[in-house]
């Protein structure tokens, strides 16, 4: 078999009897044509596919490369066809515009989004930092709060104030209760009180020891542990 016949601008394909265009020049058909670079565009030296790519800080438009033109206070992205804002910028349109912490307030940056908050013993209020106002018997929290603090342990919030909480008989403090308080193993909440849990033959206390179960074998009817 016959080698091909090698045009103008191109050379032998290493390893085969075809061949491929010069750098700089694409196939068509039988030749090779010089390929059309736009501005601020490079050859890439491939044989296949767009035969070129924009430099670094510019952005493909249809076939062109147009130039960014990037704004104060910002950069260019590692891609090199986009900009970003500067730390403590925002972009609004095509600018950086900066972010003005509220008095007593700081910016932070959290999973890429910039973040106003308070300080220490201020919350946000619409777009300002009011201070704290803890009522006695409180204290500041960092924990989610509407109102930035809690009340001190023995007391439970009324309003904008911290009351003694009123812990009934057979009851222990506990913050995990939505009361301020838990009865002891062997009684229930009944209202504001613990009441004994009754257990009936054949039965025990439950695992949270505010209600009972029935030895096994015996099934619960009612109030009662019956023999299945």
């Amino acid at each position: 078999m016959l080698a091909q016949t090698v045009p103008a601008n191109a050379h032998r394909d290493n390893g085969g009897e075809g061949w491929i265009c010069d750098d700089g020049y694409e196939r068509v058909r039988n030749s090779c044509r010089s390929t059309i670079v736009p501005d601020n565009a490079y050859l890439t030296g491939n044989s296949y596919g767009r035969r070129w790519e924009c430099n670094h800080g510019s952005q493909l438009i249809g076939e062109q490369c147009e130039q960014l033109d990037v704004p104060d206070n910002a950069y260019i992205t590692s891609t090199g066809d986009r900009w970003s804002c500067n730390r403590l910028f925002r972009r609004i349109g095509n600018e950086c515009e900066e972010i003005i912490a509220p008095r007593n307030g700081f910016i932070a940056t959290r999973f890429g989004v910039q973040e106003t908050h308070c300080e220490w013993g201020f919350r946000m209020d619409n777009d300002e930092c009011v201070e704290i106002s803890v009522p006695k018997n409180g204290r500041l929290t960092d924990r989610r709060s509407s109102t930035g603090w809690v009340c001190l342990r023995g007391f439970t919030a009324s309003d904008a104030s911290c009351i003694p909480l009123n812990i009934p008989e057979n009851a222990y403090f506990s913050e995990e209760s939505q009361f301020g308080w838990e009865c002891e193993r062997g009684f229930r909440a009944d209202m504001d009180e613990c009441q004994p849990v009754i257990i009936p033959q054949n039965a025990h206390l439950n695992r949270r020891g505010d209600g009972w179960a029935c030895n096994r074998p015996f099934i619960r009817q009612l109030d009662a542990c019956v023999d299945d």
